[in-house]
């Protein structure tokens, strides 16, 4: 019995490490945005203090490519907090099934300490 114990500790680590690092992809996702994020804004400020020591307009100002900019900006932050939104979503969803493998992990190790113990205390009545 410990043997097959042992055998299916294996399985469920082994599971558990995959729901684990479907969560860690997902972070690294949700950094992605994040980030792509903060670099807009980060732009977008660079931009304001370009605008104020040229005396608050230049050429592209006066083209209209700052408005084109900004209506852009304004739809890929849109798209970004969507995509985000249904990342944390996922992310929820992942974290339930991660939950699931942790605890059939746990039930086994438990298991498998109490035969273990069992084992041990056969071995020493004789």
């Amino acid at each position: 019995m410990e043997k097959r114990l042992k055998e299916l500790r294996q399985i469920t680590q082994m599971v558990l490490d995959v729901e684990r690092m479907k969560l860690q992809k997902i972070a690294a996702k949700d950094k992605d945005i994040i980030d792509q994020m903060r670099e807009m804004e980060s732009q977008s400020n660079l931009r304001s203090k370009q605008l104020s020591t040229k005396g608050g307009s230049d050429m592209a100002l006066f083209a209209g490519a700052d408005l084109r900019w900004k209506r852009w900006k304004q739809q890929k932050k849109r798209i970004l907090n969507t995509q985000r939104a249904a990342l944390m979503a996922e992310r929820d969803v992942q974290k339930l099934i991660t939950n699931r493998a942790f605890g059939k992990d746990e039930a086994v190790r438990r298991l498998l300490k109490n035969a273990n113990e069992e084992t041990t205390i056969r071995m020493r009545r004789g």
